[in-house]
């Protein structure tokens, strides 16, 4: 007979064990393939949510500007474009508005809220979701999520709240911060949409469903006053260009060489300024002739500064700065005073940084040019002079709002001058008037130029001084009858110049150094020269000012590969279902030998090797491996199923929202199907090896066990073991109470592990002495159970590893319910409600003059209160609830405020895992190490991360003292970590300094991240107090135990999800215990039928059998169990953890299961005790 056809017919004639250990092998490998199959199933819903909601969207350009909508037409027509795009949309996008319900009886409000304004090309971009009806004039489309959100159906009528554009810095104290939003009330809700496809547009990788509400294009642009202008563009690629191959971004760059935006685009203008003067005498004389280039913020930002110095430095290009003097007059330094007090200010003036060049040299009023000014100079006009009798040497003192403002409050602050010189001004004959300018009998000079003022809506529009509408404090006492006068004359005319260099010093800010830029007029300067030169600049320098397109649908597809591998996840949450699995394949296979001892005997016995005997048996495991991995491969699939049906159901916490649908790879069916197979192989072959060292005589008499016994000897090394053990398990609890956090759920759960080692050691201990002891008669009431206890000891390794697999699954399944995690006053810092709005909020609502203006009457509710506004810059959701990976994650700026109210707190603070602190002062509050700054372009910034941020969000992870480099803005920037909290309200963001927030987020403003601590008593008045108050905004207020609820939620499922897998290993286990059991029946079949001889009975045979099995799994449960009771109690008495009672409840029935399914399965080796031969085992005896 040949190798492999005997390897066959000992398959077909074992069929029955051999199917049992296929079972077996089908148990790991579809747990194996189950496993790789949720993690192509999680990429896959990932990418596919990608896919839905951008639909043929494969590029945007959104910019805080609005430009052109030609500008998509433009685009569409180009070359390149044509090339590998297929569309270009213009749309308008607003990523965080306020949608509220208008209904006299039910209010609803969303923050947070995207709207896109549109036209029917947007929705060409997708054949998924369409509204039955686009929305018109003051009408709107909501998507399902909205809807639900705001209780809202069709015909409805709501409120939209969005930011007006192009709009000075609300930073600046020339900004107007109490019109920045423009409501649209009265839209009409003509159709809600699912959320799926467009209907699920956003522009965040995030599983979350968002808030979508759609307008009609026009309907935003007449609100916004951006006629004919939009703030976004779409593009699509050609049909048949996969957004992540080599040509996509071949594509990508083609179009960064396609867009072509005008001068316009970039919010810049230019306006030629020429003043002429008609003698009729003379001839007429050009005062002053040059192009004046404007931003439509009022300040050039330092990007177009750079780019415009290099692009007219030819041409002559000069820079001015602009800015507002409160108060202007004459100083007497040696008794710190005005020099003369019943002259009063000079109120409210224009004052000019400007260097004195041959395209703007000023004259002194002898007609001489004025010499450069140094740094404490300045000029007045002769206006200024005469009011305050000022003369050449005399101290003049300027006052002035700071150039950036905190919580809105605009500073003013002085710098005193000597005065140079006196440049002569003009008056008119004839004043200012709409429409027409001043005009002059006499000559006008240089000085009379009121446009090297940019314009400030509500104020160098206004007729007088006394219609001003003034977006900073004004003072009306200060504005004398001269002073309107001047106006009147002279309107926005500077009073004062002073040199670009302290002009920039002093009123230069984050937001730039330039109000414009005077280029002279001469020969070849045009209009269009000026224009192209500056494009070609922005071209050389690789600088877009913001209009850039971005790659969104390649950038989200690689986001979804994801932050956690749920397939390497899952082997780990099932890993005792693979454990048992592999158990019960080498239980059964060596059973399966030891039915066949007598026929592996006789093939030694008649000359075969014994490794030729250990191929065979290896070859027939083998083919039933591979049959059985098989139908593992089937039952994977069904056990992927299963778990991602508990993922949408059970088990959601994990994944937020029930996204998720059965997806699957090749690879991963290949996969699994190896190493199932792979791993049950060596299983079987390790079982096949622990038969080697029986011999030939005692293979034929059917054992398969070595017959040499080693004398008991006294254990008294491992007892002193175990007992030290046990008694450092109750040091360690001890101390343990006097940590926090996972610190101390980490140092209890290490109490429990050394008490369980103690316990087993204990139960090695006593199985040994038991099991080998001299003889003695068993009698009482207690006798059979003695025997049972005796008969586990008599092999005490094989008893001992079976109530270690027991105690040790039963110990982690019930030990790691100290890790749940309870919402706690250290994740919140002791604050109580988290705040976000959707605009930003300016007032400090911890001094009383900002209590005054947003609450009024109802102000006392916040007595004994503090609220923390914090800086917040957009970005990706990098806490444990966005499945997809984060590439530039929201960013936060601490205040000072924040830093120094926890130098100073009592109560609770946020709980650190660690930090770079190395003072006293740090390392009681390592907020401060936020305070470091270094402006050199390559210093790295100070962060503090939360710690499931760091190690899990953030690829790769971070910790203490990791550098890390994201892409902001088309800027790199390079952060520092210099501390971790630990499981705080604040995971998913970065948190830097607000200073460096400034720096490299200059053109976000104000504040929309509040931390809030109410009063005793009154959260939820002070939470409904400011949702109304602070409405415009968009001010959404929860509790912070809410908001770390379902931060926590992810590890708690996870958790929740190991123990349920787990239990299931457990109940899988119980029958490797029946095949243990099963075995020590074969091997004492002839003791078990001497005693029948001998004449037990055999109910009592079966008592003493089944009492070994329960002896064995209520020993190696009750030792489990109670390891992990002193790694959970005192965790849960301490107040740390977070344990329910149902979950206590259902841990005690998983056990309880785990004990009555072992029993039951007992019962099988009962059953084969009662079946065994008598005669014939006495034979064998």
């Amino acid at each position: 007979m040949s190798f492999w056809r005997l390897v066959i017919q000992s398959l077909t004639y074992y069929w029955r064990i051999n199917l049992a250990v296929a079972f077996g092998v089908a148990a790991a490998t579809s747990v194996l393939t189950g496993a790789l199959l949720v993690g192509d199933s999680v990429k896959g819903s990932l990418r596919h949510l990608t896919l839905e909601r951008l639909g043929d969207i494969d590029e945007i350009l959104v910019t805080d500007r609005f430009f052109r909508t030609e500008l998509a037409t433009e685009l569409a027509a180009e070359e390149q474009f044509k090339r590998y795009y297929d569309l270009a949309a213009p749309v308008i996008l607003f990523p965080s508005t306020t949608i509220e319900l208008q209904h006299a009886d039910q209010t609803g409000r969303s923050s947070n809220v995207l709207i896109v304004g549109c036209d029917s090309r947007f929705w060409d971009l997708s054949d998924d979701v369409r509204p039955r009806k686009l929305p018109g004039e003051d009408e709107i489309v909501l998507n399902q999520a909205l809807a639900s959100d705001l209780h809202a159906e069709i015909s409805s009528q709501v409120v939209a709240r969005l930011p007006k554009g192009n709009q000075v810095p609300a930073d600046s104290p020339l900004a107007d911060k109490s019109d920045r939003i423009r409501s649209l009330p009265g839209l009409t809700v003509v159709d809600v949409i699912p959320a799926r496809g467009l209907g699920r547009f956003s522009l965040r990788p995030s599983q979350s469903v968002p808030l979508v509400a759609f307008v009609s294009m026009k309907t935003l642009q007449e609100a916004l006053d951006q006629g004919g202008k939009v703030n976004s563009l779409l593009a699509s690629l050609n049909p048949g260009i996969s957004p992540t191959s080599r040509e996509a971004a071949t594509a990508s760059d083609a179009l960064k060489l396609a867009l072509r935006p005008s001068f316009e685009d970039y919010g810049l203008s230019i306006k030629r300024v020429t003043r002429v003067f008609n003698d009729t005498t003379s001839a007429s004389e050009t005062i002053y002739d040059y192009f004046s280039i404007t931003s439509d913020r009022m300040i050039l930002s330092p990007e177009a500064e750079s780019i415009a110095s290099a692009a007219f430095a030819k041409m002559g290009g000069q820079g001015v700065m602009t800015y507002l003097a409160t108060k202007m007059q004459k100083w007497d330094e040696s008794s710190n005073a005005a020099a003369d007090e019943s002259r009063g200010p000079i109120a409210y003036s224009m004052i000019s940084g400007i260097d004195l060049k041959d395209s703007f040299r000023l004259l002194d009023v002898e007609g001489r040019p004025i010499d450069t000014l140094r740094e404490n100079e300045i000029i007045l006009n002769s206006w200024a002079a005469d009011d305050q009798q000022a003369k050449p040497g005399d101290t003049i003192r300027v006052a002035y709002f700071e150039a950036e403002t905190t919580h809105g409050d605009a500073v003013e602050t002085h710098a005193d001058f000597i005065l140079k010189a006196i440049t002569p001004i003009t008056e008119p004959f004839s004043s200012y008037r709409r429409g027409r300018e001043a005009q002059y009998r006499k000559r006008p000079t240089l000085a009379n130029d009121p446009d090297l003022t940019p314009e400030v809506e509500g104020v160098t529009d206004q007729e007088t001084i006394d219609d001003w509408d003034a977006p900073f404090p004004f003072d009306y006492k200060l504005v004398r009858g001269q002073d309107d006068n001047y106006w009147e004359n002279h309107r926005t005319t500077p009073k004062a110049f002073v040199s670009l260099e302290t002009g920039g010093r002093l009123w230069g800010s984050r937001f730039g150094r330039l109000t414009s830029i005077r280029i002279p007029a001469r020969e070849g300067v045009t209009t269009n020269s000026i224009q192209q030169a500056f494009l070609a600049e922005l071209a050389k320098e690789n600088e877009s000012l913001g209009m850039d397109f971005i790659p969104v649908k390649r950038q989200q597809l690689a986001a979804s590969s994801g932050t956690t591998p749920f397939d390497g996840l899952f082997l780990g949450l099932s890993f005792f279902i693979i454990a048992a699995a592999l158990l019960l394949v080498a239980l059964l296979f060596r059973l399966g030998v030891e039915q066949r001892a007598r026929e592996i005997g006789a093939l030694l016995a008649v000359g075969l090797r014994r490794s030729r005997t250990s191929r065979l048996f290896v070859a027939e495991g083998a083919l039933v491996a591979i049959n059985g991995g098989l139908a593992g491969i089937a039952i994977g699939v069904g056990y992927a199923w299963l778990m991602l049906t508990g993922l949408r159901t059970w088990w959601v916490g994990a994944i937020t929202t029930p996204f998720l649908e059965f997806y699957w790879t090749p690879k991963s069916l290949v996969l699994g199907y190896v190493l199932g197979v792979v791993v049950s192989v060596l299983t079987i072959a390790w079982s096949i090896r622990q038969t080697r060292k029986v011999s030939t005589c005692r293979l034929l008499a059917g054992q398969t066990s070595d017959a040499h016994q080693v004398a008991y000897k006294p254990q008294t090394r491992l007892s002193l073991a175990a007992l030290l053990s046990i008694l450092v398990a109750f040091v360690l609890a001890a101390a343990a109470a006097q940590l926090g956090g996972m610190a101390q759920a980490g140092a209890f759960l290490g109490a429990g592990f050394l008490m369980l080692t103690g316990l087993l050691l204990l139960v090695w201990v006593r199985l040994k002495r038991g099991g080998r002891r001299e003889l003695k008669p068993f009698t009482g009431g207690w006798a059979l159970t003695k025997l049972a206890f005796r008969n586990a000891g008599r092999n005490p390794g094989r008893s001992a590893s079976t109530i270690g697999l027991m105690a040790t699954a039963s110990f982690l399944i019930v030990g790691l319910s100290s890790f749940r995690l309870a919402p706690s006053t250290e994740g919140a810092g002791g604050f109580d409600l988290v705040a976000q709005s959707s605009e930003p909020v300016f007032v400090d609502l911890n001094r009383d003059e900002g209590r005054e203006e947003i609450l009024a009457d109802k102000q006392h509710l916040l007595d004994g209160g503090l609220v923390f506004g914090l800086r917040f810059r957009e970005g990706d959701d990098a806490s444990c609830n966005n499945l997809y990976r984060s590439t530039q994650p929201r960013v936060m700026g601490i205040t000072a405020a924040f830093v120094n109210h926890f130098d100073t707190a009592t109560e609770a603070k946020f709980r650190w895992m660690k930090s770079e602190a190395t003072t006293d002062a740090d390392k009681l509050n390592p907020w401060r190490l936020l305070a470091s700054t270094n402006e050199t372009p390559d210093a790295s910034i100070p962060v503090v991360i939360d710690m499931n941020t760091a190690m899990y969000s953030l690829k790769p992870p971070a910790n203490v003292g990791t550098d890390l480099e994201l892409t902001y803005d088309e800027r790199t920037i390079r952060f520092h970590v210099v501390g971790l909290l630990e499981n705080s309200v604040l995971q998913g963001s970065l948190l830097i300094g607000e200073t460096n927030f400034e720096r490299v987020f200059p053109n976000v403003s104000g504040y929309r991240y509040f931390l809030i601590q109410s009063p005793p008593g009154k959260s939820q008045q002070v939470s409904e107090l400011l949702e109304e108050r602070l409405s415009d905004q968009g001010f959404d207020a929860v509790q912070a135990s809410q908001v770390l609820e379902q931060l926590f939620a992810v590890q708690n499922t996870y958790l929740s999800t190991f123990q349920s897998l787990g239990a299931l290993g457990l109940l899988l286990g119980t029958f490797g215990l029946a095949a243990v059991q099963m075995r020590n029946v074969l091997e004492r079949r002839g003791e078990l039928a001497l005693l029948r001889a001998t004449g037990f009975c055999e109910k009592r045979l079966a008592k003493m059998v089944l009492l070994e099995n329960v002896l064995l799994l209520f020993g190696g449960l009750a030792t489990g169990t109670t390891a992990a009771l002193l790694a959970v109690l005192p965790h849960k008495l301490t107040g740390n953890a977070s344990i329910p009672s149902d979950l206590l409840r259902d841990l005690a029935l998983m056990l309880l299961a785990v004990l009555v399914v072992g029993i039951v399965s007992s019962l099988l080796s009962v059953r084969a005790s009662l079946r065994v031969p008598v005669l014939s085992a006495l034979r064998g005896e």
